[in-house]
């Protein structure tokens, strides 16, 4: 009778465990449910929260005063821009800064056009020094006021208080401006005045390897820098395939460094794209 007494106490006791254990089974299963959906409707809304901020980020009235066109949707996704489409977008551009009086304001009477053209010849003909610049004090000093020493004060003033001014459309203009200069014999009735890829090596360099493109650099606002640098990375990735990296700069450690800058910078419209291509490259020289 006691064995048996035993036993059924035990049955009970096993099954009054059994059932409790399987009811706080049920409520962690049900807490976990509803944590679950209510994460996937956190991620919903940062989802749509993304997407509102870059559409806020994204100055569709600005675009199309300057560049005319209410269909302009540019993105670094996009590829090969239409070549009449560049051409639409460049001429465009310096339109509206005609008639925004930019260099008139500096006492430059020339067309922006022909001022940006004229800025391209003087800066390829005698580009900074990219190695070497440390070999003596006043090589650096020439390095630091390159700009200035090149172009003259109000022209460097006049490019700072464009590029101050029209902050709001940098980094569209920037990806017009390095699509145009990529366009080459793919667009050859395209409006010319860009830079050779080989002056653009030049100053890509400066900018990453060079102490007084650095310090330039460094004197910026981030937005500045940042896409500075980011472009600077394309073209020296550009002129490693061309075989055209004489200066033999190692484009590793740039690419990990502004991806980490880029992916804590509030306010760019691109950012998901620019660590998209930084990822890419950072695959591609594994080796």
């Amino acid at each position: 009778m006691l064995v048996v007494v035993v036993g059924m106490a035990g049955y009970v006791a096993f099954d009054q465990v059994n059932k409790w254990h399987e009811r706080g089974m049920e409520r962690g299963l049900a807490g976990w449910q509803r944590k679950a959906e209510k994460l996937e409707g956190e991620v919903i809304n940062l989802r749509k929260e993304l997407v509102k901020q870059r559409v806020a980020l994204i100055p569709s009235k600005r675009l199309l005063e300057v560049f005319g066109e209410e269909s302009v949707e540019l993105s670094p996704e996009q590829g090969e821009i239409d070549c009449e489409e560049l051409e639409r977008h460049i001429i465009s551009f310096f339109t509206y800064l005609d008639e925004k009086g930019y260099g008139k304001s500096y006492g430059i009477q020339e067309r922006t056009y022909d001022f940006f053209k004229r800025m391209v010849e003087q800066l390829s003909e005698k580009p900074p020094m990219v190695t070497g610049e440390m070999k003596d004090l006043s090589s650096l000093i020439r390095n630091m006021a390159h700009f200035y020493r090149i172009l003259g004060k109000k022209e460097v003033e006049l490019i700072k208080e464009i590029v101050r001014s029209e902050s709001e459309i940098v980094e569209s203009l920037v990806l017009i401006f390095f699509a145009w200069s990529n366009s080459g014999d793919r667009c050859e009735s395209i409006i010319k005045g860009y830079p050779s890829l080989n002056v653009m090596y030049e100053y890509a360099g400066f900018f990453l390897n060079a102490l007084a493109g650095k310090s330039y650099l460094l004197r910026r606002d981030s937005k500045v820098r940042i896409l500075t640098t980011y472009y600077s990375i394309l073209i020296l990735d550009r002129a490693n395939d061309e075989t055209l990296n004489r200066h033999g700069i190692d484009i590793r450690p740039y690419i990990d460094f502004l991806f980490y800058e880029i992916l804590n910078q509030r306010g760019l419209v691109y950012q998901r794209q620019y660590l998209a291509e930084l990822v890419g490259l950072k695959e591609k020289y594994k080796k």
